[in-house]
């Protein structure tokens, strides 16, 4: 049997065409073979994206040709390769995104722990000043005092010893090296103590150093021995010993992983919840619901919120924050079931709660009464998809959603799966873009749609364009009877501009970028825009 080979060297899965007319799926750095009609004669060999169907090419194959399909392919390959090098440009924006953003959040508990530990320290510090301050004090008094007789002198030169132990002890240990015990107990103040147990030593020296002069002159002389020998035995002490480094214990370092975890809760509350920001403004723009899969474009909206350029109705309460978890019960008025906004909401109670939901409504109601015009936001692409049919149902429809989406982990199991694994679904790449999708996560879930039933694909097709809590705000809103705009999210989304490719024949440039590519990723997107056009929707 003649045939021809179809190798497909793009980051994207492709589909091959078969003489039966049937649609190959292969994978990244894997081939297929196409049957062609005879070795003279030449065969149509078709190929198309596995992710956008619509984009597809064709070139003429005898038998035995090897086919790439980066590069036979002519305008398809092109196209292909171009949406390959914006996706690849997506990923890379994104994960720096992602690692700038955990390096702030990790600085600002860093931070937070840190201001902790210094209050704490602040106190742990001060015990050390009295315990210092006293004895040199002391030391100080008795250097000052002029002795009367030889008994006095020798008394006050025998005084100093224990006060001189006492410094030299708490210098030794605190003030020659900082250990990890040391830093743990003053934190930001290590410097200072440090240098201030030092200058208190040096004055401490200079004291006893006036006392021997004075007692010299006296004609006690010989009380030098007694102060100074003091002296030499504590500095060999010192230098013997060397006051080894010391670790900290379970219990210290228990306690800084609390205040950790103290500080990232801190952090959550200030940084990442987001309650809403309404400017009560007539005809102002305000963001009513938003999908937040989107997290580089939901930092820029919370940001801009709460800096009070952007209006938004929306509400974020993350695991950490204090009303994680919270319920709110439903006004008799509103004649719903059950006993919190999670059922009718979600069907059943959730780990994460309702409480949103009623800050949520708060805002809303504040921005229709100030005259605000309502934005939805939905995926890219998908304006106008994935509502459900009323609030009333949206419970129900979630609950019978989530049951569907149950069954993947156990497809992810099934020999279909291991057979496209086998067949290189492992090449496709698993970096995250801005929806937090990747290639090998949106494969497995065309696969597992593939196996589900004709209902219950096409049931999961129609929530697709609203997240799963978007589906009952925007619901909510029409059972309200407010009006509002339908916006993609690409409008918050960032540009990639335009790539432009010129060939080195005389057939004409192509322009590959956004706006001749109707990919999820090169959508036409206003980079400096807050709110998109959109179609104006009212239940009215």
């Amino acid at each position: 049997m003649a045939t021809a080979s179809v190798t497909n060297d793009l980051q994207t899965p492709i589909e091959v065409k078969l003489q039966s007319g049937e649609w190959r799926v292969v994978y990244p750095q894997k081939s297929c073979d196409v049957e062609v009609c005879g070795e003279a004669s030449m065969t149509s060999v078709e190929v198309r994206l596995r992710e956008s169907p619509e984009v597809k090419g064709s070139c003429q194959a005898a038998s035995g040709s090897s086919l790439r399909a980066s590069v036979d392919f002519e305008a398809f390959s092109r196209q292909a390769k171009g949406r390959d090098r914006a996706e690849t440009r997506e990923l890379a924006r994104e994960a720096k995104r992602r690692q700038e953003a955990q390096k702030r959040t990790e600085a600002m508990i860093e931070e937070a722990a840190a201001k902790k530990r210094d209050g704490e320290a602040w106190f742990v510090t001060m015990f050390l000043v009295a315990l210092v301050a006293f004895p040199f004090t002391l030391l100080v008094v008795c250097a000052a005092i002029r002795p009367d007789s030889a008994v006095a002198a020798a008394l006050l030169a025998s005084a100093t010893v224990p006060f001189l132990c006492w410094i030299g002890g708490m210098i030794g240990l605190f003030g020659l090296s900082m250990d990890e015990v040391a830093r743990f107990q003053f934190a930001k103040y290590e410097p200072f103590v440090r240098f201030g147990l030092r200058l208190v030593g040096l004055l401490a020296l200079l004291s006893l150093a006036a006392m021997t002069a004075q007692h010299v002159l006296q004609g006690y002389w010989w009380t030098a021995f007694i102060v100074w020998s003091a002296v030499i035995l504590l500095g060999f002490c010192v230098v013997a010993c060397g006051f080894p480094e010391s670790k900290l214990d379970a219990n210290n370092k228990g306690i800084l992983e609390s205040e950790l975890k103290a500080a990232a809760g801190d952090v959550s509350n200030r940084s990442i919840r987001f309650e809403g920001s309404v400017i009560r403004e007539h005809g102002r723009p305000c963001v009513a619901s938003w999908p937040g899969k989107y997290e580089g474009a939901w930092e820029a909206l919370v940001s801009q919120g709460r800096n009070g350029q952007v209006s938004a109705a929306v509400v974020f309460l993350p695991q950490g924050t204090d009303d994680y978890g919270k319920c709110d019960s439903i006004p008799e008025a509103e004649g719903l079931p059950g006993t919190c906004w999670c059922t009718p909401l979600y069907g059943e109670q959730k780990p994460w709660g309702c409480r949103w939901f009623t800050k949520w409504r708060e805002n809303i109601e504040a921005a229709v009464e100030s005259g605000a015009e309502l934005e939805v936001y939905y995926f890219q692409g998908q304006v106008g998809k994935g509502k459900v049919k009323s609030f009333d149902t949206a419970g129900d429809d979630n609950l019978q959603r989530e049951e569907l989406n149950k069954k993947q982990k156990d497809f992810e199991q099934s020999p279909e799966f291991e057979q496209a694994l086998d067949a290189g679904l492992s090449n496709l790449s698993k970096e995250q873009r801005g929806d937090g999708s990747s290639q090998y996560s949106r494969e497995a879930r065309r696969l597992f749609l593939a196996s589900l039933s004709e209902a219950e694909r096409q049931f999961l097709a129609a929530t697709e364009g609203l997240g799963n809590s978007q589906k009952a705000e925007v619901a909510w809103l029409e059972k309200k009877g407010y009006a509002y705009w339908e916006v993609d999210v690409s409008t918050w989304l960032p540009g990639d501009g335009v790539e432009r490719y010129v060939p080195a024949a005389a057939e004409q440039p192509q322009v590959l970028g956004r706006k001749d590519d109707a990919s999820p990723i090169s959508i036409p997107i206003a980079t400096d825009a807050l709110g998109g056009a959109g179609d104006l929707v009212s239940p009215l």
